[in-house]
């Protein structure tokens, strides 16, 4: 392909979402020469505040820090930015309708299954290392008693948060995360919501937006990536794309990635996600529901705007199997089956006509991210530090390649991003 147009930078890195914000950050900190290319008309990636649905932003991909000790926080702190602290699980109510876990009896089975798996959940690291035979979480818990009642809790408090189902959940993945955390187990939002400090972080950076690679070819001594009719060259180049993308071929590498690369790439698994927002004429909930859960397919619901008790706003985030069966259903239907399920939950019958407005975001239908966050079977944990190793002039970053961090977090893109610009360095 012919380009009209060539440029010459340091480094070109491909993909303006955390990752490729903090490694271009990183880079540009050190007088590197560096430009990002995006394919959106924005930056963020599975990051995108939408402030047009009223005084009460929402987030419809990533929307919590997870860690006291997390780079997500320390850049919040130099941005001047302000951290509210949640407690989801000190906090949890569970059931239909929902009550809070503390207040269940203690010999109550849902409470038992949910303390069970958690503690279970919190002992993978010294049960798993690199070298033990991996197994699923499924298989994991059941062998240590959960019935499979109980295994379809941990579906909902353990498995949804990681975008799978415990089937597909790698338990050597999952403990050698847990090993490397430093980050704590203190939550927040980010009160000027996430949009702000990400504007914070690409200031002063050189970010072409709507832009999609199309190739990325390697030589001896400069990579050059194409993009419509540019072609921009440099000594490295870093890619931070979801690993879906990659899957799906949308980038064409010449010469092509190695074989250990292409098979890390196809180890992965990348399920849907679907944000689902509720706007009501007044709050339907006293101030200490904050979140709620139960085993239905509209599984977790939260106050978005919380500590804001007086936003009339709920957000139910639906992950793997459930989005899936969600989101091949037309919005209208979807929106009744919910408020049903959130009738329930409330207790009140009231629910569905009091609903004043509805939105869902599918990130599975996304053509830049197609899904959520990626996670690794058993038998694969070796894939993502696979993925995250660098070839030649190519570098990789992203969640998915933080192996030595926190992957499905913002922080671990974050963390890989600075990585793979200190690989550039070097």
């Amino acid at each position: 392909m012919s380009q009209s147009v060539s440029e010459t930078f340091d480094v070109v890195v491909v993909g303006a979402g955390a990752a490729g914000l903090a490694a271009a950050r990183t880079l540009h900190d050190a007088g590197v020469r560096v430009v990002v290319v995006e394919a959106r008309p924005r930056i963020g990636g599975r990051i995108w505040t939408d402030r047009s649905c009223g005084p009460y932003p929402i987030e419809l991909g990533a929307e919590l820090i997870h860690g006291a000790q997390t780079s997500t926080v320390e850049l919040a702190m130099m941005a001047g930015l302000t951290l509210d602290e949640v407690d989801r699980y000190n906090g949890l109510r569970w059931g239909t309708p929902a009550r809070p876990l503390s207040a269940l009896p203690s010999d109550d089975p849902q409470r038992r299954s949910i303390e069970q798996s958690r503690a279970l959940w919190n002992t993978l690291a010294v049960r798993y290392a690199d070298h033990t035979p991996d197994r699923s979480l499924a298989a994991d818990l059941y062998h240590l008693g959960l019935d499979p009642a109980g295994l379809a809790i941990a579906d909902v408090v353990l498995a949804q948060t990681c975008c799978a189902e415990l089937e597909s959940l790698s338990c050597v993945d999952l403990a050698r995360e847990q090993r490397g955390d430093r980050t704590g187990p203190r939550e927040f939002r980010l009160r000027e919501r996430y949009d702000t400090l990400l504007s914070w972080l690409a200031q002063g950076l050189d970010v072409r937006l709507g832009m999609p690679v199309r190739a990325i070819i390697s030589h001896d001594n400069e990579v050059r990536v194409e993009v419509s009719a540019t072609a921009l060259r440099a000594r490295h180049c870093i890619v931070t794309v979801p690993v879906a993308v990659l899957a799906a071929g949308l980038i064409r590498f010449t010469p092509p990635l190695s074989a250990s690369k292409q098979a890390a790439i196809a180890a992965f698994r990348t399920r849907p996600a679907t944000k689902h927002f509720f706007w009501f004429d007044a709050p339907l909930w006293d101030e200490g529901f904050a979140y709620a859960a139960h085993s239905g397919l509209f599984a977790r619901w939260w106050t978005p705007a919380h500590p804001d008790v007086r936003a009339p706003l709920l957000c139910c985030y639906v992950t793997a199997s459930r989005a899936a069966v969600l989101d091949r259903l037309p919005a209208e239907i979807v929106r009744s089956l919910g408020l049903a399920e959130l009738s329930k939950l409330l207790g009140r019958d009231d629910v569905p006509a009091r609903c004043v407005g509805f939105r869902r975001y599918r990130w599975a239908t996304d053509e830049y991210a197609r899904g959520g966050y990626a996670h690794l079977a058993p038998g694969l944990a070796w894939a993502r530090p696979a993925l995250a190793a660098a070839e030649g002039r190519l570098h990789f970053a992203g969640e998915a390649t933080a192996y030595d961090s926190n992957p499905q977090t913002v922080h671990g893109a974050i963390d890989s991003g600075r990585r793979a610009a200190r690989e550039c360095l070097c």
